[in-house]
């Protein structure tokens, strides 16, 4: 996207001066965080609960965007986590009935006098003992099995891939999110949600009537932005990722912004509730008429994001400009996410083989099974209980909707920020995001410079706000990562 794509106006020679040749290397494909995540859904059962909760459970809650993470790969191995342990639960269940049966007619037997009480202790014993090896089988089949998929996700994803889900829209909805340029936020949150820690924030206010030319075309928000957008990345190896962002705040006053679907509902309930939740992705038309207005609403930012250790350290960068009396207003807010959690890297490192599987697993299932199998019929009622409900909040939520009133259906913590480990973790690591912040930063005032001086802007007033920003930004890096760099 251009300057002149962004603010709608007709190409012209001064329109193309600020532009800098784009930095021809890039970062590589990022896919650990994926892999490891997926993995770990097999691995934990809370962590698959939470993704299946947030990227497929029914509900008209937005989506969190997941920042350099595979959405609709780890939607399906979660999906597939579950079902393994649903699976799981259906065989304890039968066991159970069966079990049953059996005791039933163990006690019909007696009453019939075929059986003596000696022999219907002996019977109950067996059925027992048989119902409890039988829970055992079950339950090491289902940990193997999970734990084989983790390794083959962590090792190579296309060994062992996951079926597509059984939920066509909701499929869709997580392939736009893989590209999302919109984000439903909660109203007593912050905006930038999935995008981790906040790191540092600042202001700028320019007297942009205050011009070296005057011939000069009027200075906008938009252009500024836009201009960023054909800057920046080529002023950083490697090149960063850099887009507009929609970011609408929650409540019923986002009902004002376009960004539920409209269209034909299925008839299936979760179909429809997986179509009417808020949209993830919108067309560049309709992100213009806020580049330069305050809304209280809605507002674009231009967003840049550097990743590194295979998506385990990201930094992004957020950028908003806007002119009100003769008055250029640009603030900037960089956020880091960091590396998962220590215990979902022990998928890389899962040992494999039958005896091994044994050892480990055996006594996880000697342990649980028990408990496993006595829990089952009331696990499977709770399902049905639950399926249910589903059906409940679907009904109320469109009538919530409909009525306009204020709920708040703003995306809350993401499956990546849920299991980042937010300590500096590792020296590389922590350098590495510091090194991003910093170049962020000093890059931003260069391009805000280069654009000011083209469009005939004295830039007296921005170089001392920008000195003043770079100075404290090397201060703030300090205080953040110092203990973890020093020495």
């Amino acid at each position: 996207m251009t300057v002149n794509e962004t603010t709608g106006r007709a190409g012209s020679s001064a329109a193309g001066r600020h532009l800098a040749e784009p930095s021809p290397s890039s970062a590589p494909p990022d896919d650990l965080v994926t892999r490891l995540l997926c993995a770990a859904c097999y691995l934990h059962d809370d962590i698959a609960d939470f993704a299946h909760a947030s990227l497929l459970f029914p509900s008209r809650r937005a989506f969190s965007p997941n920042w350099q993470v595979d959405v609709v790969a780890l939607a399906r191995h979660a999906s597939r986590a579950k079902e393994l342990r649903t699976g799981r639960d259906r065989w304890l269940n039968r066991a159970v009935w069966y079990v049953g049966a059996g005791l039933i007619g163990a006690f019909v037997l007696l009453v019939a006098g075929v059986l003596n009480l000696f022999q219907l202790v002996l019977a109950v014993m067996f059925l027992l003992f048989w119902a409890y090896v039988i829970a055992v089988g079950i339950v090491f089949n289902q940990l193997r099995t999970a734990r084989r998929a983790a390794v083959d996700v962590v090792l190579d994803p296309a060994a062992d891939p996951p079926p597509p889900l059984a939920s066509r829209s909701a499929e869709e909805a997580l392939h736009d999110l893989n590209r999302c340029n919109a984000v439903l936020y909660r109203g007593d949150g912050a905006p930038f949600v999935g995008s981790g820690v906040k790191l540092d924030s600042w202001q700028i206010t320019i007297d942009i009537s205050k011009r070296t030319e005057p011939e000069f075309e009027p200075v906008t928000g938009a252009e500024l932005q836009a201009a960023l957008l054909e800057l920046l990345p080529g002023k950083i190896s490697p090149r960063p990722i850099g887009a507009h962002r929609l970011y609408v705040r929650g409540g019923a006053s986002a009902l004002s912004v376009d960004l539920y679907r409209v269209g034909p509902l299925e008839r299936d309930l979760t179909e429809q509730l997986n179509f009417r939740r808020p949209v993830t992705v919108v067309p560049t038309a309709q992100l213009r008429p806020y580049f330069d207005r305050r809304d209280e609403s809605a507002r674009v930012y231009t967003c840049f994001q550097l990743s590194s250790w295979g998506g385990q350290v990201i930094v992004s960068l957020f950028v908003r400009a806007h002119v009100a009396n003769q008055t250029l207003f640009i603030e900037g807010q960089v956020y880091a996410l960091r590396p998962l959690h220590p215990e979902l890297y022990e998928a890389r490192s899962l040992p494999v083989g039958t005896a091994t599987e044994l050892q480990t697993l055996g006594p996880i299932a000697l342990a649980t099974a028990t408990s496993l199998l006595v829990n089952a019929p009331s696990t499977m009622l709770k399902n049905i209980r639950t399926a249910r409900l589903d059906v409940a909040n679907a009904a109320e939520a469109d009538s919530e909707i409909a009525s306009r009133r204020d709920v708040d259906f703003g995306a809350v913590k993401s499956v990546r920020e849920e299991v980042t480990n937010f300590d500096l973790g590792e020296h590389f690591a922590a350098a590495d995001e510091e090194l991003y912040y910093q170049v962020f930063v000093r890059r931003t005032m260069e391009c805000i410079d280069t654009f000011l001086t083209t469009r005939g802007v004295d830039t007296t007033e921005f170089s001392g706000q920008s000195a003043e920003i770079i100075s404290q930004t090397t201060t703030n890096a300090r205080t953040i990562y110092g203990a973890a760099t020093d020495g």
